[in-house]
């Protein structure tokens, strides 16, 4: 019960070893441009493109606020041009291009640098493996104990000031009366020029000690540290398992990982329950982005290993200094950046002599910065303008403040379980289930390959776009055993609690008042189903594998789909293409030195739909005697047919009290994705709880995702701040 697909999975990217690929899939120079080869092919290729499911072509430069909801939400209207929908050619070209890197094998057109390895959170047990530090001027890290005070109330009050009429600052030097037993307990406080007098006795010492303070940064906090040592001791100096500037230069990067995954407006915009400006330190309620921000985001003086520095040391089997961490149940880095899991051979072709397939027919660009020369190759294919013949009734308007969609999901490669494969050498497999969180991105492990969008198969045709703008909430009904996932439900009565279940626990309750905030947009209007687009594809000298390749593309089996325009995650964007025949014209280079030695006669008739024919059986000649190419091939091909039978959504948890009856849990109208990797990484044991650790299964096969019953709330509540959304300027378009 409750199997779904994730909007995204990806295509295998294998290793290409030099001399492992047939000349056409290997790396090489491009062909000369003096002359047209006498066996390849130029000239127009005439395509139909028809809209499967409403497309977003959004003119993002004319977005405007709303008439209600929150600054920093936009409405997007349709591209026109001439009062018809707007396709531009380079949009099209990119799909092509995107596909054509896929089905050939061919390098990465753009990797982006990840060139820094990527953070995770580790779980709570992992706080017994750490000793509480400080760093002295001199660079020498001690050891001490700690005790804890209680300070805060359940909501996050500071009811120890309250009690007392001060509270004691971060690295405060105090003194203490603290329990003898363990975990120690402070149980009196005072500065430590008070002219009061703490007494020990039986069960109780007194100590110094310097109070780490990091306020109420998650649900149940309560209590702070004193860190201390033993009356009349030292505290105990340790030595470093590397040098002071690895043991530093770790640090910085955990603390530039730490505040890259929050921006300003997260941290200093935000408002309490009264409408005031809240500092970063501040808890203005429950939930989300509601917690105090760690004083290591925001305070300088928290970010630096400087005289007085109190955090958390990891020790080696020798008790040497291996890691310093800012708090005790921290982020950590991955041993090794994503960056080295995906192979030189597969990185963006650093040189004009080892162009990839997609290389040489689409163009290359020179990595910036490289100096090499040729800096830049053209390509050999070229997109003619878009034009779409259809007129008013192509697009569908969304008056007033438009439509607002479902929360689009940032990627989120940090999420190994769904971006790294078990071997660099067979992509297709993911990580083990159950593999713990700090073995996901290692060596010998590699990347899963191209993202590529499910076509959303099995929707209703008709109703499932049909948004009806009274009644119930849209987002939060079946229509064919489908919720509409591109709405963005209504807000829930009651933000500061769990929304309702009604209709016997069939779904979620909500208000009448539509949801514009940061985290999602409203659109204008869309492309209809059933809209055609044409355009052509001019070729210069392709040879029969070259153009069997885009022949290939061009004519999918029915019921295949590419995947263009924003919001493909929530099923927007699904089309067709299809060659029109009567538009192609195709000629061999032989055919054209012909034509040019005479001066007089005609191109031959050349039936270019035959050719394209003949082509693209020479490329799957080629792709069937290669066995992780077809590996490819199915892969493609089941992504964009999509499985009729399983839903595609965002990982989302299941209410408890949800109705059995209900297969797939509705939307939450909150928007708490999260909720499920926090589940899917629940500890049991000290070790991932059996049936979660779910990894990405592979694209055609392997046990489909499962929704997860949401757990013990008390448990679940225990969760580090999370950001609710970015703010400030116009957002950028998760694709």
């Amino acid at each position: 019960m409750g199997a779904f697909l994730n909007p995204y999975t990806f295509i295998p990217a294998y290793p290409r070893p030099v001399g492992s690929l047939p000349k056409d899939l290997a790396d090489g120079p491009p062909p000369p441009r003096d002359r047209l080869r006498e066996d390849c092919w130029t000239g127009t290729i005439g395509v139909t493109l028809t809209v499967e499911t409403p497309l977003l072509l959004l003119d993002t430069a004319r977005a405007t606020p709303p008439s209600t909801g929150e600054d920093g939400h936009w409405v997007y209207p349709v591209r026109l041009r001439g009062g018809k929908p707007h396709l531009p050619s380079t949009s099209v070209k990119g799909m092509l291009r995107a596909a054509y890197e896929a089905i050939t094998n061919s390098r990465f057109g753009v990797f982006e640098p990840h060139d820094r390895p990527y953070g995770f959170r580790r779980s709570a047990g992992f706080a017994l493996d750490l000793v509480p530090v400080d760093v002295s001027r001199k660079r020498v890290i001690r050891r001490y104990r700690t005790a804890v005070l209680k300070m805060y109330d359940e909501d996050g009050r500071n009811i120890f000031l309250e009690k007392h009429g001060w509270t004691p600052r971060h690295n405060e030097f105090v003194a203490a009366l603290i329990t003898r037993s363990k975990p120690a307990k402070v149980i009196a406080i005072q500065k430590i020029d008070s002219p009061d007098s703490l007494v020990a006795g039986e069960e109780h010492i007194v100590v110094r000690g310097s109070m780490c303070i990091n306020g109420p940064t998650i649900e149940g906090k309560t209590s702070e540290r004193l860190f201390y040592v033993e009356p009349r001791t030292a505290p105990e100096e340790l030595r470093l398992a590397k040098p002071w500037y690895e043991i530093e230069s770790d640090w910085n990067l955990l603390i530039d990982d730490y505040r890259a995954a929050h921006d300003k407006a997260e941290l200093f915009e935000r408002t309490g329950p009264d409408g005031r400006p809240a500092g970063p330190g501040e808890r203005i309620g429950k939930g989300p982005g509601q917690m105090a921000w760690s004083p290591h985001l925001y305070d300088e003086r928290r970010m630096d290993l400087a005289n007085g520095m109190l955090c958390y040391a990891l020790l080696n089997k020798r008790n040497e200094v291996e890691r310093l961490f800012p708090v005790l149940v921290p982020r950590d880095l991955y041993p090794v950046t994503p960056a080295s899991l995906l192979g030189a051979n597969l990185e963006p072709a650093p040189s004009y002599d080892r162009l990839s397939p997609a290389d040489r027919v689409f163009g290359w660009v020179a990595p910036q910065g490289s100096g090499v020369r040729p800096a830049a190759y053209k390509g050999r294919v070229r997109i003619g303008p878009v034009t779409c013949p259809g007129g008013g009734d192509a697009v569908r308007r969304f008056d007033g403040d438009g439509l607002p969609i479902a929360i689009l999901g940032q990627p989120k490669p940090q999420q190994g379980r769904f971006y790294a494969a078990a071997s660099a050498d067979r992509p297709e497999q993911p990580i083990p289930d159950g593999t713990a969180k700090e073995k996901l991105y290692r060596k010998g492990h590699g990347l899963r390959g191209r993202k590529a969008y499910w076509h959303h198969a099995g929707l209703d045709s008709v109703g499932h776009w049909r948004i009806p703008r009274t009644g119930e909430d849209p987002a939060q009904l079946m229509v064919g055993g489908r919720y509409r996932e591109h709405l963005r439900s209504r807000a829930v009565i009651d933000p500061d609690k769990d929304p309702k279940l009604i209709k016997e626990n069939r779904r979620f309750a909500t208000g009448l008042d539509e949801q514009r905030d940061t985290q999602n947009r409203s659109i204008g209007g869309w492309v209809n189903p059933g809209t055609t687009f044409h355009f052509t594809i001019e070729v210069r000298d392709l040879d029969d594998h070259e153009l069997g390749a885009l022949a290939w593309l061009l004519s999918l089996p029915e019921g295949h789909f590419h995947r263009l325009g924003l919001g493909r995650p929530l099923g927007f964007g699904s089309v067709r293409l299809d060659v029109d025949p009567e538009r192609t014209e195709l000629h061999s280079g032989r055919q054209y030195a012909a034509y040019y030695s005479t001066l007089s006669a005609d191109l031959p008739r050349q039936d270019g739909a035959e050719a394209l024919a003949a082509a693209r059986a020479v490329f799957e000649r080629r792709v069937e005697g290669i066995p992780h190419v077809a590996r490819v091939r199915d892969s493609v091909l089941a992504v964009a047919a999509g499985k009729p039978e399983s839903p595609v959504h965002y990982p989302r948890t299941r209410p408890p009290e949800l109705n059995p009856a209900v297969a797939v849990p509705p939307p939450d109208p909150r928007g708490r994705n999260f909720e499920w990797f926090t589940e899917n990484e629940r500890i049991d044991g000290g070790k991932v709880k059996g049936g979660r650790g779910r990894s990405l299964p592979t694209v055609t096969e392997g046990v489909p995702l499962q929704t997860y019953v949401k757990e013990d709330k008390e448990e679940k509540d225990r969760q580090p701040n999370r950001g609710r959304g970015r703010k400030g300027g116009k957002p950028k378009w998760s694709r």
